[in-house]
């Protein structure tokens, strides 16, 4: 399988390990940060403005271990029992892939301004995808009882 970035992040944050704080945010995260799209890519951003959030999909490219059990949280979340890694949102996953819903701030050429993106400098964007009530927000979700203490953060 070849797959090739459409684009890198350029954010404030350079080491993963300073990224606990998006965890910990949750969707309160607020870090602005760009994603320059490669020029030629640019005509595929036509209509995007029209949208408020947008799904980044990136590759976890300083990800340095892989975890088939972990914990579903940040250290500072106290009583947390592992989970596999497929019922968690950790970055140490099989193939270091990372989603996340972003605010759309603004696009201007080829560059992409976004809030919320927990992703550090340089990071490979693989697709950006808008977000669309009708396919990306279910009726009734159910989230496991171990991210509760997000929801409670978040609140």
């Amino acid at each position: 399988m070849d797959i090739e970035a459409i684009g890198t992040v350029v954010s404030d944050f350079t080491d993963p390990e300073d990224l606990h704080i998006a965890c910990e945010q949750g969707i309160k995260f607020e870090l602005v940060s760009r994603i320059l799209l490669k020029e030629h890519l640019a005509g595929g951003l036509d209509g995007l403005s029209e949208f408020s959030h947008v799904w980044i999909i990136y590759h976890l490219n300083k990800a340095d271990k892989t975890e088939i059990r972990t914990l579903p949280g940040p250290a500072s979340v106290q009583g947390l029992s592992e989970v596999g890694v497929f019922a968690s949102r950790s970055q140490y996953r099989p193939n270091h892939i990372a989603l996340r819903l972003v605010r759309l701030l603004g696009i201007y050429e080829n560059v992409i301004e976004v809030q919320g993106l927990d992703a550090i400098d340089g990071s490979p964007v693989l697709d950006i995808k808008p977000f669309v009530k009708g396919f990306d927000y279910p009726e009734n979700p159910k989230t496991a009882d171990w991210y509760g203490w997000l929801d409670n953060e978040n609140r």
